[in-house]
């Protein structure tokens, strides 16, 4: 439901209660001079006051809105007696329907103690039917009560609704009395249901249910007792007595909702309070100063300088005072929240560790702070970790900069907020030193492959040179040898000619055996000779725009690696007709890119590929790969260089 939907639903139903005083106030004036009876409009006030927090914390709580129509339906019950003696005593038309309506209004107080009850979260029962069952008992009971012959309880023994049907008066009747006792039951019911509950609950739920359970366990004897009262024709009596276990009900309620969150609305109940005497402390400070000075200096009341020196005063015990009344309620009403705050506020000055410190005040073994990564989340030695479903998040200017893991079935979710909360400055702190272990395990694992590549590199170019130009040049000696020997002329000049021919492929490989290792351009002229003298040896167009200036060299030698590789593998794999390289210098150091339009779909985690990311991330810098908009691969470093 949206939020405008929200705002609508509490608009219309919470003034629905004070609006049925308001009128009880205004008819009982007319009529006797008073607003009710006092039992009955504690009820309503508690059950309302309840209803109304409930829905305003939490509105998705059915409980909630059970209890604001409790609380309704007693308001509408003292409107609608007070509303027929009036009418019965101006002889008004409408009186015997008021009296009809004030006579049968008890089955809505009993429809919604049954609702208040199956929706209390701990205790909602699996199935459906029996809500189903309670709200159609009373709605039945409600419409064959307005259309049955039956004479009206007292003080309405000589009426009878104005809608009755004459002509269906027993079944209309047997049905009133079938639904209105199912009803009976339903509530009975519901108390069973939450008592079986309460039996059942361990720990944290079993406290929940404490209170509400106190409150509730007399509605099962008096909902008997009522019965059995009323039939015996004393009808006022019954009221009182079910007045009186509603007010029980709701009472336990709010303490549950006070000590143990039962609605997960402690927070109002512990912000308001803290409020309230914080505000009365402030209240004070501002009436001691006006007094104290008004009493002993010559200064009137009306002075602008007396209302200075009490303005300064309040305002200088408001924060002292809020901060005593929060803990003073966060003693009393939340202990369990207000130890752990104190034992982080006390670990924190000692420097303890903060995951031990978390573990110790939410007392969660499996507690544990996160902090984002690049890929995901890292634990605060840097390691990856996966979040779990529930847990709490730490946020700086809008964006989460911890994320704080539970257990609740061993911590609530208010314990670890507050927790949090607290230590939300060292869990900063911890998230620096989170991805300073997280760099340093990369830098670990980079330096880890490069040993591995360079390893690999060197047995590959002495696998090459013992298979290839090795075995050539040893070819051409045994050639020239046997030459000599023969000394023919025809075959001397042969084999010299074989010989000439051999190595000159020699050559060649040699060459190709040192195409991945650094040119002698490089080390003469920088990036611009060692472009230059790669595009002319490769069998491709190239687009080059390479600033002609020096860096040291291991840049020089890192960027030069990046472009052999990326125009190596463009020319292998792509099948493109021209490469782009362009190698500049700005304020973020210097910036390597080579585009293609080839066909694109490279793999950045490739061998040659992450090892050019590794040996640019051992100079601090990044390498990124990646498919160019239109078609072709975009490879680009940053290499920073003083």
């Amino acid at each position: 439901m949206g939020t405008t939907a929200r705002v609508l639903a509490r608009v219309v139903t919470w003034p629905l209660a004070p609006a049925l005083v308001a009128g009880q106030v205004a008819i009982g004036e007319r009529v006797d001079g008073g607003a009710g009876d006092v039992v009955y409009l504690v009820a309503m006030l508690v059950c309302w006051v309840v209803g109304v927090m409930l829905t305003w914390r939490v509105f998705e709580q059915a409980a909630g809105w059970a209890f604001l129509g409790l609380g309704t339906a007693l308001a509408w019950s003292g409107f609608a007696e007070f509303a027929a003696d009036s009418a019965l005593k101006s002889q008004a038309s409408y009186g015997p329907l008021m009296a009809t309506f004030s006579d049968t209004s008890f089955a809505w107080w009993f429809l919604f103690l049954a609702l208040g009850i199956q929706f209390t979260p701990a205790v909602r029962p699996a199935s459906r039917i029996l809500p189903v069952l309670t709200v159609a008992c009373g709605m039945v009971f409600q419409i064959a009560a307005l259309f049955r012959s039956t004479h009206l309880d007292q003080p309405y023994e000589d009426l009878v609704s104005p809608w009755a049907v004459a002509s269906f008066a027993g079944p209309i009747a047997l049905l009133a009395a079938i639904s209105v006792t199912l009803l009976g039951l339903c509530l009975l019911a519901s108390v069973y249901v939450l008592v079986a509950a309460f039996r059942r609950a361990r720990g944290e739920a079993r406290r929940q249910l404490l209170w509400l359970v106190a409150g509730a366990t007399p509605l099962a004897p008096a909902v008997v007792a009522s019965f059995a009262v009323s039939y015996a024709g004393f009808e006022q009596a019954a009221g009182w007595l079910l007045s009186v276990c509603i007010i029980t009900l709701a009472l336990g309620a709010a303490l549950s909702v006070a000590k143990y969150r039962l609605y997960d609305v402690e927070r109002i109940v512990t912000d308001s309070a803290a409020y309230a005497i914080s505000t009365g402390a402030v209240i004070a400070a501002f009436s001691t100063v006006v007094v104290v000075i008004t009493k002993s200096l010559p200064v009137r009341p009306d002075a602008q300088l007396l209302t200075i020196l009490a303005t300064l005063a309040a305002a200088g015990v408001a924060r002292p005072a809020y901060t005593w009344a929060r803990r003073l309620v966060d003693r009393r009403f939340n202990r369990r929240r207000f130890d752990a705050v104190q034992i982080v506020r006390a670990g924190l000055k000692e420097s303890a560790d903060l995951g031990a410190l978390l573990v110790e005040a939410t007392g969660d073994p499996q507690v544990r702070a996160l902090f984002p990564a690049d890929d995901g989340w890292v634990t605060s030695d840097g390691r990856v970790a996966v979040p779990s479903p529930d847990f709490v998040d730490v946020l700086r200017q809008g964006n989460v900069s911890a994320r704080i893991e539970f257990d609740p079935s061993r911590v609530d979710r208010g314990v670890v907020q507050a927790v949090v909360h607290e230590a939300s400055a060292e869990i900063d702190n911890l998230g620096l030193r989170a991805e300073l272990a997280k760099q340093v395990e990369q830098i670990t694992e980079s330096r880890a492959r490069l040993a591995g590549a360079h390893l690999e590199e060197r047995r590959r170019m002495e696998r090459d040179l013992h298979d290839g130009a090795q075995q050539r040049i040893l070819a051409i000696a045994l050639q020239l040898r046997s030459a000599r020997v023969n000394g023919a002329e025809p075959v001397l000049r042969a084999e010299v000619d074989r010989a000439i021919t051999d190595l000159a492929l020699t050559v060649q490989e040699l060459r190709d055996l040192a195409s991945g290792l650094q040119p002698a351009a490089l080390a003469g002229g920088g990036l611009r000779a060692a472009t230059d003298e790669l595009a002319s040896r490769i069998p491709v167009r190239m687009k080059l725009d390479v600033v002609d200036r020096r860096f040291p060299v291991a840049v020089e030698s890192a960027a030069w690696f990046v472009i052999a590789e990326a125009v190596s593998n463009a020319v292998k794999h792509a099948g493109v007709d021209e490469v782009e390289i362009r190698v500049v210098q700005d304020a973020g150091g210097l910036r390597v890119v080579v585009l293609d339009e080839g066909v694109g779909g490279v793999d950045p985690r490739g061998r040659g590929l992450q090892g050019l990311a590794d040996r640019v991330a051992a100079l601090g810098g990044v390498l990124s790969v990646g498919d160019r908009t239109g078609g072709g691969t975009e490879v680009k470093a940053v290499l920073p260089c003083g």
